[in-house]
């Protein structure tokens, strides 16, 4: 019977290379990965940008963020004056209210206010779409929906059910945006600390 020694003696290069194909193989699929991270990161930033630099969804955002505030509600006005209205937290949140509510319908602005929410809402429920497909992770969204997320379901002080946010969330519900909902309950719960401070003087 052939001696382990022997044997090893005797294919101690066919070991080597064996162990050298192994590790370049390790090597070149933690590199691989580490590329499609990149690649992906870098998708999801362009992806984010494009987003946030629409013009409406932009409006919908400072309508979040702010009570009281002239709002490019009308970026593509000719007339520089008509592109920007003062809009108030009693405003916004009547534009928000279901349909039911409103026999008599919703007037010019307010339907522009609900726009401008789908045009936003209509992103996260794209990127709730690539979330839930494995095409992306929350790690790769959160850094641009952490603060509105924790600005609309993490409140330092509960909202009264006719406040702006709070008719935007039965909004969400209402209408259909249950993944874009999802998509900010997820990144809510991954964050620590209370609602950001500036947010609440906005308010």
């Amino acid at each position: 019977m052939l001696a382990l020694t022997d044997w090893l003696s005797g294919n101690v290069f066919n070991l080597l290379a064996l162990f050298g194909a192994a590790a370049a193989f390790v090597v070149g699929l933690v590199q691989y990965r580490r590329a499609q991270h990149w690649k992906r990161v870098e998708w999801v930033a362009q992806e984010m940008k494009a987003h946030f630099d629409d013009p409406v969804v932009r409006a919908a955002m400072l309508m979040m963020d702010w009570g009281t505030r002239r709002i490019p509600l009308h970026p593509d006005r000719q007339d520089e004056n008509q592109r920007h209205v003062r809009l108030t937290n009693e405003i916004v949140a009547r534009a928000l209210l279901h349909h039911d509510a409103q026999p008599d319908g919703f007037n010019d602005q307010e339907a522009d206010i609900r726009e401008a929410f789908d045009r936003a809402l209509d992103g996260l429920e794209r990127f709730h779409s690539y979330l839930v497909t494995g095409l992306v992770e929350l790690d790769d969204l959160r850094p641009y929906l952490k603060y509105w997320a924790v600005t609309l379901l993490r409140p330092r002080n509960p909202r009264p059910e006719d406040h702006r946010l709070s008719r935007l969330l039965a909004y969400m519900r209402s209408y259909g945006f249950d993944g874009a909902l999802d998509l900010l309950e997820r990144v809510a719960a991954a964050e620590r600390g209370p609602a950001p401070a500036a947010a609440e003087v906005r308010q």
